[in-house]
């Protein structure tokens, strides 16, 4: 009796044991669910569904943004992505890659050494080996796709034709734009500033929609061609809007100090955080805006020239626009609501 008894309880052991053998097995199998975390401004979807800042997206998702929206995806080790405006992006992320289709719109894609990617669009694929830490501009919005290398080196492939584009490159898949317009960026000592969430120096290419941001001992400036000219002042952040076939460049000044001269015909305007317009000229408009109250801005750089006079214009909840009035060159100009 007390035998029959022990074997029973050896078997059902033995039972419990295989189960969880079996259990953890299947456990081990399951695929690892890769996901991401979203930082988003106005009207963004994934998969259809309306989706807010903090939120979760998954492996194999499509990501569409709406007009003057856009949405940062931390991809943790992988790096981040990017989406502007009026743009749509399928993404699958893998253990050491990203892979995905660029829609349509514009996409900025910066990832560490050690991560491959590859996105494809209707005209060609930019791939990055993952040898070294990249950042590159995808552009799909016009008649062909370009891209624009801010760090590293990627590669657009187009049909038999393989084209290298180096750190301060772009390279176009399809049919070249015919007002395709670039700017350049001069940086103070050839010193590193934030362009697009990555490092940059003398001599990096800027694309319409890129977001820079100076440290506070670096300022920069951005030569606009037949557009004109932005001095950037140290400590400012901005976002900067051109297009060469329009005439138009628009600076959204974030933090800061920024000079914006412009040439005939061309129309340009500096807005502040707090919605105060300051329309530029050929003879130069310079906007400082200090959040929180703040003092005078450095004049160091595109600002310096002649004396300073500053003109305070009150927004309320502690913050100030200044609009610099500086001799020789420069003129006043009011900001209008």
């Amino acid at each position: 009796m007390i035998s029959n008894t022990l074997t029973r309880k050896f078997v059902s052991v033995w039972v419990a044991v295989a189960i969880l053998m079996v259990y953890s097995v299947v456990l081990t199998a399951k695929p690892m669910v890769r996901t991401g975390s979203l930082s988003i401004v106005g009207d963004v979807m994934v998969d259809g569904q309306k989706v807010t800042s903090g939120g979760t997206f998954f492996s194999d998702s499509t990501i569409v943004t709406g007009t003057d929206s856009r949405v940062v995806l931390s991809l943790g080790k992988l790096g981040r992505v990017e989406l502007l405006p009026n743009s749509s992006l399928s993404l699958t992320l893998a253990d050491n890659g990203i892979t995905g289709t660029m829609n349509s719109g514009r996409s900025r894609v910066s990832t560490p050494a050690g991560v491959a990617v590859n996105i494809a669009t209707k005209d060609g694929a930019i791939n990055i080996d993952g040898n070294e830490a990249t950042s590159v501009d995808i552009n799909t919005e016009n008649v062909s796709t370009i891209i624009g290398t801010e760090s590293g080196l990627a590669v657009l492939k187009s049909g038999d034709l393989v084209n290298e584009v180096a750190a301060g490159k772009n390279g176009v898949a399809g049919v070249y734009p015919p007002q395709q317009f670039v700017a350049r960026l001069t940086t103070r000592g050839n010193q590193p500033i934030t362009l697009n969430g990555a490092s940059a120096v003398s001599g990096a290419s800027i694309l319409t929609g890129a977001t820079i941001e100076t440290p506070a001992s670096v300022g920069a400036t951005i030569d606009l061609g037949s557009l004109g000219e932005l001095a950037i002042e140290p400590n400012t952040q901005l976002s900067l809007d051109f297009d060469a076939s329009a005439n138009t460049v628009k600076v959204n000044l974030k933090r800061g100090c920024v000079k914006l001269k412009t040439k005939d015909n061309v129309n340009g305007e500096v807005e502040t955080a707090d919605g105060v317009k300051t329309k530029s000229s050929k003879k130069g408009a310079a906007v400082c805006y200090l959040a929180g109250g703040g003092s005078s801005a450095a004049t160091g750089g595109g600002l310096s020239g002649g004396a300073i006079a500053a003109i305070v214009i009150a927004i309320g909840g502690g913050t100030a626009v200044l609009i610099w009035a500086l001799t020789n060159d420069d003129e006043v100009v009011s900001p209008a609501k």
